[in-house]
């Protein structure tokens, strides 16, 4: 601590510093204690939050320190400078095993804050990628060829130790400091070759540059500097930090004057040394100033954010994928329209997993089905977590069920399956709902008399009441205006947040404000937010602590305990009950609306289809209303279903995982925190699974005999820990609103449209809908 007390300067600086610390605690904190990856990284002193393992640092002299630790945690341990994590390397075999043996790995510079600031990523030694190679291949070979290891330099070091003699000679044999004169005479071999030319030792301009040199080499292996490096915000308050940024300041300064100089005197035909050789160079390759000045912006961009971008690949181990342009990345190789298909194409080409960069972010994609059952269900932990895709960061925070993480989503989805549950989730509770629904639906079908009309509203209408019902605790009419609004919004949220622009905006979030389609999903999303407010608000006014209506009852009464206990930490508030219900009303609407719909369409493009299942459900039904009990006695009604599930396709990108720690899967390695693409629909569409993938066609799930089997690869609802949690209900849904539709109505074209005409190319949102369209629905009642 004593060497803290001196870092700092005057009587004011440690209230000051003590106040930033306390500022910074949570930042600090939360940065210092990332990924340790238990079991995987090298041994080493148990930290503290923000300082690691500084009280245990010799700053005077941390080598001391660090060999005292090699001794008890070995040739390579880890050591935290404050939060910044250091691995150190000890003993012969193991550095060179990293230095010699793995150069590649190796040989970056590790830039530490004080050198960032004083170098600004220039020169040889602070610097790394194309700009570090390309100046150290100029200055080895300009080097050599101002004699550097030859005769010549031979020469000028003989010529210099004769001077270093005579200054030797006049101390007559009196003691005196070695320092000046060596460093003078070293630095003259150097300065001849640079330069083109030595110093004279008397040379005040000479002994400044070299005092200045090595008073910046001393500053900066201080404590005082190095605890600048673990804690860059400390660095006004040092005295050392203050007087190396000084002294370097003047020694550029003065090293401007000498290349100028040098630059004024220059001869194209007689260069005297190493600046010569730099003038020249930058004089050929200088763009001649009528160049637009937005280009060589954009190129100075590109150089700089290709570096970035082009960091460490641990090339050999990751997953391979198309090569990328800076910036872009994959981008111009990318159908925005249809992402689901380029990827697909990529995989032909890479394998089942494959790299590809959606603008500057790397993203990995799992295609078919072994692959994606091996992440999402063997290593269901490591793919579980849900990536901040920007769009979703904006529009949900973090909180509520689908796009949360950590203990917020456990709680959430835990309290939602729990709720789903007691309110007839999968049970005889909502099947009477869903029956209920299929009634009113059914006499909008008979209002239009055989007439052709879009199912789409309709359709969208029944399916959102069965959530309604379960969340709110009643259903709506479908002419209530305020349902209408909110079951069109959640649709338009889930077309937009799937268009081509979001997925720009998700590369380029800068680019949002430009973008219309982000501007109206914000407002969307606004106005969708502030109805289920509402909603809630005339629920909380009546509640009824002993008659729970619904899940958001539940939630309010949860909400209640937890603050009359004083509860201050808990998830059970405003904002994660207003997402929740949103994520819930939407999933429940749009994709068990979407596929019914696909389900009728695909019985009007096949009606040799629609005849069989019409024919199963009159012989086994007959007229009297079907029941969850019937789908056994179905199989091919059952078979329809599932196959429209997986021709339809609805989700065919899955939602982004992200790996919660470092994983190898299949010889891959893929780093903590990327995002993963489980491309569901080279699941159900792969080719080693289904024997016709891009047909619709029901013997998929029959066997020889006719009975319907389970298929390992039907994976719409995706699987592991992200698995769809309102499953069984949907597929309550799916098989109560065909069968009961089919067995009142024969689904056909528009008059005039032939079953070979109607339209089974999707329109792309987040999940994949039937093309705008028209069904006549007769009556066979």
């Amino acid at each position: 601590m004593a060497i803290l007390e001196g870092l700092l300067q005057g009587s004011s600086a440690f209230p000051l510093l003590v106040a930033a610390l306390l500022l910074l605690l949570a930042y600090l904190y939360a940065a210092g204690n990332g990924s340790t990856e238990k079991g995987k990284e090298p041994p080493g002193p148990k930290r503290l939050p923000i300082l690691g393992n500084l009280l245990q640092l010799d700053l005077q002299k941390p080598y001391e320190t660090l060999c005292e630790l090699s001794k008890t945690y070995g040739s390579v341990f880890t050591v935290h400078f404050g939060p910044q994590k250091i691995v150190i390397l000890s003993g012969y075999k193991t550095v060179k095993e990293a230095l010699v043996s793995r150069a590649e790995e190796f040989g970056d510079r590790g830039v530490s804050p004080i050198f960032k600031e004083l170098n600004n990523g220039h020169g040889l030694i602070f610097t790394n990628g194309d700009q570090w190679k390309e100046m150290r291949r100029f200055a080895l070979t300009n080097l050599r060829d101002f004699g550097m290891g030859k005769k010549s330099s031979e020469e000028k070091i003989i010529e210099e130790t004769r001077y270093l003699s005579d200054v030797f000679d006049t101390f007559k044999g009196k003691a005196f400091d070695t320092t000046q004169p060596v460093n003078y005479a070293v630095s003259n071999i150097i300065s001849s070759i640079v330069y083109g030319s030595r110093f004279e030792y008397s040379d005040p301009r000479f002994k400044d540059m070299v005092n200045r040199a090595n008073e910046q080499i001393r500053l900066g292996g201080t404590p005082a500097i190095q605890l600048y490096n673990m804690f860059p915000f400390l660095g006004p308050l040092l005295k050392n930090w203050r007087r190396l940024k000084s002294k370097s300041k003047e020694h550029i300064e003065e090293m401007r004057k000498l290349i100028k100089e040098l630059q004024d005197t220059m001869n194209p035909h007689e260069q005297r040394g190493f600046v010569d050789s730099f003038l020249m160079r930058k004089q050929k390759v200088e763009v001649s100033v009528a160049f637009p000045l937005l280009v060589a912006a954009l190129l100075l961009l590109l150089a700089y954010l290709y570096a970035t971008g082009n960091g460490s690949t641990e090339k050999g181990k990751e997953p391979p994928g198309p090569k990328r342009l800076p910036i872009l990345g994959n981008l111009l190789q990318l159908d925005l329209q249809k992402p689901y298909e380029t990827l697909c194409e990529f995989s032909k080409k890479y394998g089942s997993i494959f790299t590809v960069h959606f603008g500057p972010q790397k993203m990995v994609v799992l295609a078919g089905y072994k692959t994606v059952k091996e992440a999402l269900v063997s290593h269901a932990d490591e793919f579980g977590d849900r990536a901040n895709v920007p769009i979703f960061m904006d529009l949900y925070k973090g909180l509520g069920i689908v796009f949360s993480n950590g203990d917020n989503w456990k709680e959430m989805r835990r309290f939602a399956l729990s709720n789903l549950r007691d309110f007839g989730m999968g049970k005889k509770g909502s099947e009477e709902k869903i029956i209920e629904e299929t009634q009113y639906l059914s006499e909008v079908f008979e209002s239009f008399k055989g007439k052709a009309f879009d199912t789409t509203q309709t359709v969208n209408y029944a399916a959102s009441n069965i959530i309604s019902s379960i969340v709110y605790g009643s259903r709506f009419e479908y002419g209530d205006s305020r349902f209408k609004d909110m079951v069109h919004r959640a649709n338009e949220n889930i077309r937009l947040e799937g268009s081509a622009s979001i997925h720009l905006y998700n590369m380029f979030p800068w680019l949002g404000p430009v973008l219309r389609n982000w501007r109206k999903l914000i407002s969307t999303t606004k106005e969708h937010f502030e109805e289920i407010r509402k909603l809630i608000k005339e629920l909380q006014d009546s509640v009824n602590p002993h008659e729970q209506r619904g899940l958001v009852d539940c939630f309010l009464m949860r909400k209640q305990k937890v603050e009359e206990s004083g509860q201050k930490e808990t998830f059970f508030h405003q904002e994660n009950m207003v997402i929740s219900v949103a994520h819930l009303f939407a999933a429940g609407t749009d994709t068990t609306g979407t596929t019914v719909r696909w389900g009728l369409l695909l019985m009007a493009k096949y009606p040799h289809i629609q005849d069989r299942v019409q024919e199963e459900i009159d012989r086994v039904i007959g007229g009297r209303q079907p029941v969850v009990e019937d789908r056994k006695s179905l199989p091919y009604t059952d078979a329809v279903i599932h196959e429209t599930q997986r021709f339809a396709n609805i989700v065919p990108m899955s939602l982004p995982h992200t790996t919660s720690c470092d994983v190898h899967l299949q010889g891959y390695f893929i780093k903590k925190g990327t995002t993963v693409i489980p491309l569901l629909t080279s699941v159900l569409r792969d080719e080693s699974e289904w024997a016709k993938p891009y047909v619709f066609h029901p013997e998929h799930f029959l066997d020889d005999q006719g009975r319907f089997i389970k298929r390992d690869a039907f994976m719409p609802f995706s699987a592991g820990r992200r698995v769809c949690l309102g499953e069984s209900l949907a597929r309550m849904e799916l098989f109560l609103f065909f069968t009961s539709l089919l067995q009142r109505f024969r689904f056909t074209a528009s008059p005039g449209v032939l079953e070979d005409e109607l339209d089974l190319t999707p329109t792309v949102g987040l999940t994949l809908n039937p093309s705008p369209h028209k069904l006549c629905a007769i009556s066979r009642i």
